[in-house]
């Protein structure tokens, strides 16, 4: 039988805060922060760290952490998809469209990205356009499920 490896810090951190668990996730992606070994890593932990603080309600914070991780790793695409987050609900629509359309180009099967994406759309009153993003982010989200283990 194989074995397994055992979970980093990102995804201790991630199972803490699925559970509400906000301190715990904040030990794990301080840990994951401190032992990143590229900026990649670094930019993913404090996309995390940004998630934490969004948890607490302090949305300066996390929007501080998600520049932080942005200027670390340009293309941290779950970075740029939560700074669009920030935006739709400040109801900076547009902004919020092209931080979506950015993350997509970078990585065009991230469905959380043509989840919300679709999301804005329909805020826009773009109807068509917000249905085919849906459509689209639950296609990914199928072939993601299907392609775990």
């Amino acid at each position: 039988m194989a074995r397994v490896a055992p979970a980093g810090p990102l995804e201790r951190g991630g199972r803490a805060l699925r559970r509400g668990d906000l301190d715990e996730a904040e030990r794990c992606f301080d840990e994951a922060l401190a032992a990143a070994a590229d900026d990649r890593q670094r930019a993913l932990a404090h996309n995390k760290r940004a998630l934490v603080a969004l948890g607490r309600g302090d949305r300066p914070a996390a929007q501080a952490l998600l520049d932080e991780a942005l200027r670390t790793y340009a293309a941290c695409v779950p970075a740029i998809v939560n700074a669009g987050n920030l935006l739709l609900e400040a109801g900076d629509i547009p902004g919020a469209i092209a931080r979506f359309e950015a993350a997509i180009a970078l990585d065009p099967d991230y469905p959380e990205a043509h989840h919300n994406l679709g999301v804005a759309y329909r805020r826009a009153g773009r109807r068509s356009d917000a249905v085919r993003e849906l459509r689209r982010a639950t296609g990914l989200e199928r072939r993601r499920k299907n392609d775990r283990p």
